[in-house]
């Protein structure tokens, strides 16, 4: 049997260009958050989420769910993991706050 060579590749010169993180998450939502808007809406109405209704988004990304569901009328509550998509979340959310 011979053995596998495993070779590790360096990057180049050069520092790794700064990503911001927050400006990546805004991107995504407004890029990909569009084509949500359809299901939230129906299962929402399927639901008859409305002023009455409590909802925790777990993992709830930059919040369309949550601003949808208040715009019914909804409590909402909101996590996630990305500190970015959470604060876009909250700019979102809160909008006095930001």
């Amino acid at each position: 049997m011979t053995p596998t060579l495993v070779r590790q590749h360096l990057p180049h010169a050069g520092a790794a260009p700064r990503v911001d993180l927050r400006a990546r998450a805004r991107d995504w939502s407004e890029i990909q958050e569009r084509m949500l808007v359809p299901l939230y809406e129906a299962v929402y109405e399927r639901l008859d989420v409305g002023p009455t209704t409590r909802l925790l988004g777990l993992g709830c990304g930059s919040g369309l769910a949550l601003l949808m569901a208040t715009a019914r009328g909804a409590a909402v509550t909101g996590v996630d993991a990305s500190p970015e998509r959470m604060a876009l979340a909250r700019e979102r959310l809160l909008p006095a706050a930001g």
